[in-house]
């Protein structure tokens, strides 16, 4: 079984204890973080052309990992091309649209944003375990535009252009991941510096409340009617802030000194 190399930061329990400690942490003042939140800690950060549910398909149909990356890639295109309101000029940009709207492939979402990477973190207070997120600071092969993203042999950073409104608004890049080895390795280091900071269950629902209160919510990392919708909603139930005790009224004597 393969493992990881990441440095573990420790846990944090509030706003402002995530804020010091990435300031804490980051290094030189112009290093160049970006930030993955994840809702569960068991999950590494893993594209999803390599995920269960795709790698056990390709292996029962027998495709090689390239050829289900171009199927699903080529399907996505022919499909897509009536309704890119921007037209992808090259292969990256069609990886970035499809990766934005669900597509699995070789990209792995990042921002360089890390509130919002905490939001996604906690923006399930009902998932069972603890949440995570990754920061990275790459240190390694960038993507050009005019190369094949399908012949990297090691993890590629790609910062697109703004093909869409949630990449801009979000600060969304990505790093690109080649292949497994076909002999799997005992521990996989990515090129730069990788580390884990958790969040515990028991304070998602708290920290996503301050977050709100800082003004990162679903609406400002979607802006898009879903999103807002989706913020509304959690302003006026349950999953939202807890609602304030209402006042008590005002008695007859407190009227009176009132109008007096």
């Amino acid at each position: 079984m393969r493992q990881l190399q990441f440095v573990n930061l420790g846990q944090v329990t509030d706003v402002p204890d995530y804020l010091r400690t990435m300031l804490e942490k980051r290094g030189r003042p112009d290093d160049l973080w970006v930030f993955r939140g994840q809702r569960d800690r068991a999950w590494e950060p893993t594209p999803q052309i390599d995920r269960p549910d795709f790698s056990t398909y390709r292996a029962e149909v027998r495709w090689t990992r390239a050829k289900h990356e171009s199927w699903l890639l080529e399907e996505f295109k022919r499909a897509a091309r009536p309704l890119a309101p921007t037209p992808p000029q090259n292969q990256w940009e069609w990886l970035a649209l499809a990766q934005h709207h669900g597509l699995a492939t070789r990209l792995l979402d990042w921002t360089t944003n890390s509130l919002g990477a905490l939001y996604f973190a906690c923006e399930d207070p009902h998932s069972v375990g603890d949440s995570v997120v990754w920061c990275y600071h790459h240190d390694g092969e960038t993507a050009d535009s005019a190369a094949d993203p399908f012949t990297s042999k090691s993890v590629a950073s790609y910062w697109p252009p703004h093909v869409t409104q949630r990449i801009t608004v979000q600060g969304g890049c990505f790093t690109a991941h080649p292949a497994p080895l076909a002999k799997p390795q005992r521990t996989v280091k990515w090129p730069g510096d990788l580390r884990q900071l958790v969040i515990p269950s028991a304070f998602r629902h708290s920290m996503r409340r301050q977050l709100s209160q800082l003004g990162i919510t679903r609406s400002t990392l979607f802006p898009d009617l879903d999103g807002i919708a989706a913020a509304i909603n959690r302003r006026a139930s349950m999953d939202g802030p807890q609602p304030a005790a209402p006042r008590p009224a005002p008695n007859r004597r407190q009227k009176a000194k009132r109008t007096k």
